[in-house]
């Protein structure tokens, strides 16, 4: 006797959010999206009905850069109220959010573009900061200069 198996059901998932749909769906319930027929390469869905990529595929995920942005910001509102930093971190932050929600959208070029906008902002930031540091650096070493070589050579 053969145990008994579950029929196999041609079960469709939105390719943008990884929803399960009804068979005869043109939209997605769930994003709202256009479904597409699937193909070989389109991902399957796990139980949780998110997208899982084919195996050897590349990876779906693009780094946003986001705590890079979170803590320039918060480094700027330390370092004496710098508001070139904190404007560049929170733009930074602002395209940060925008990764994500354009690879939801299916939009993989414009995630990598907004990733690396972000990345060039913290950047930016960094060699702000740095500066400022070297900046404050250099006029404590020129004020103790000055205070201490009249004493040596009195």
């Amino acid at each position: 006797m053969e145990p008994n198996t579950p029929q196999e059901t041609n079960i469709a998932y939105c390719m943008h959010c990884g929803n399960q749909l009804q068979p005869e769906a043109a939209f997605c319930p769930n994003c709202g999206q256009k479904t597409d027929t699937p193909s070989p390469e389109t991902p399957e869905a796990n139980a949780a009905g998110q997208a899982v990529p084919a195996a050897g595929s590349a990876p779906d995920r693009i780094d946003s850069y986001l705590n890079y942005a979170i803590v320039i910001t918060i480094l700027a509102l330390f370092n004496c109220g710098s508001l070139i930093n904190l404007a560049l971190g929170i733009a930074a932050i602002i395209y940060a959010s925008k990764v994500d929600k354009n690879l939801l959208a299916g939009d993989r070029k414009e995630a990598e573009a907004c990733a690396q906008t972000a990345k060039m902002l913290c950047m930016i930031a960094t060699g702000v900061i740095v500066l400022q540091l070297l900046l404050v650096f250099f006029v404590i070493f020129f004020v103790l200069t000055c205070a201490i070589l009249p004493i040596l050579f009195q």
